[in-house]
């Protein structure tokens, strides 16, 4: 503890170390390396982004702050920049003490990462939770004197006692110039399926890192009474990546009509038009929702087609699961 790496020499296998209480540096040798040095939160050097108020939230100190900072009664506008899974998490926290929340992106739309149509249930959820949008909008300023008072945009200001940046994230790999390892554009240090970097021997894990095969990026969130999740890749994801593809879209239950309180889900399945191999999806519902993505997924992985997945023998049980399952409705469709 209280010590931090300072250079890496891959070809000696050896690091240089400064303890941080004493200022004393020294080197010490490893047969293996491992990077697990995380990401920290995406920040706007604008004007004003030092006032009180202008806070991102990466570890346990940031949440203590915030946690005593909205206690304070004349903070109740909050405005939250980003419109991604963590921003959306937030404007939930917020929501439960009772005060106003404004989401601001750059974004046109909430959760980019989702195909237009899912995204706007996403987004009329929020409205009907109170969350006010401000879409397609970049922040200029914060305004104010000590405190943050404002936010102000390229369409205008909003009044704000505190603002949480959740923009996005930026690993933490400037420690590995020099050294050979690759990196991603954002970044990030590639990985293979070991683990391993470019340069054997170091391995990297965790917010830092990210696989040269690519990630299903599964995600799900709860806004109000709506659950969304994804898995893989949208359609219009697809398209850019030059795959010809088709999507469709159907509801079902995800127990039976006669018990009490059953729970539409609806799928968007996205496939390969020829192979009909599944690429991807994007569920919505009230319940339930992120269970049949997680089997999706594993089709995804396994390489299954819509008509493969669609025969999967799913468990019935008169209490808890319909005889025709949401995903198997959805593979119907598509056949």
């Amino acid at each position: 503890m209280r010590h931090q790496v300072e250079s890496i020499d891959p070809k000696t296998r050896q690091v240089t170390v400064r303890d941080l209480s004493t200022g004393r540096t020294f080197t010490d040798r490893c047969d293996k390396l491992v990077v697990a040095t995380g990401a920290s939160p995406k920040l706007l050097p604008i004007p004003g982004d030092n006032r009180v108020g202008v806070q991102t939230l990466k570890n346990v100190e940031d949440l203590i702050f915030l946690k005593e900072y909205l206690r304070t009664p004349y903070v109740q506008d909050i405005v939250i920049l980003g419109g991604g899974w963590a921003g959306l998490e937030l404007a939930k926290a917020v929501l439960r003490l009772g005060r106003k929340v404004r989401i601001i992106t750059e974004s046109p739309q909430i959760l980019p990462r989702l195909d237009s149509e899912v995204a706007k249930r996403v987004q009329e959820a929020l409205e009907q939770e109170g969350v006010q949008l401000s879409l397609g909008e970049a922040v200029r300023a914060f305004p104010g004197r000590t405190y943050v008072e404002q936010v102000q945009t390229n369409r205008g200001s909003y009044p704000c006692d505190l603002c949480l940046v959740a923009a996005g994230l930026t690993p933490n790999t400037g420690l590995l110039a020099g050294t050979g390892v690759e990196l991603a554009p954002n970044g990030a240090v590639l990985v293979g399926r070991g683990l391993e970097t470019s340069v054997p021997g170091i391995y990297a894990v965790g917010a830092c890192a990210v696989s040269r095969e690519g990630s299903l990026h599964s995600g799900s969130v709860r806004v109000g009474e709506l659950e969304i999740a994804r898995t893989g890749l949208t359609e219009n994801e697809a398209k850019k990546a030059g795959l010809r593809v088709k999507s469709v879209t159907a509801s079902g239950c995800d127990r039976p009509g006669i018990c009490p309180n059953p729970q539409e889900i609806t799928i968007k399945l996205i496939y390969e038009t020829n192979t009909r191999q599944v690429v991807g999806a994007q569920a919505w519902g009230g319940k339930n929702v992120s269970t049949r993505v997680n089997a999706i997924a594993v089709a995804i992985r396994a390489g299954m087609t819509v008509d493969t997945l669609g025969q999967v023998d799913f468990v019935y049980f008169s209490c808890s699961s319909s005889i025709w399952d949401p995903i198997q409705v959805v593979c119907g469709q598509a056949r």
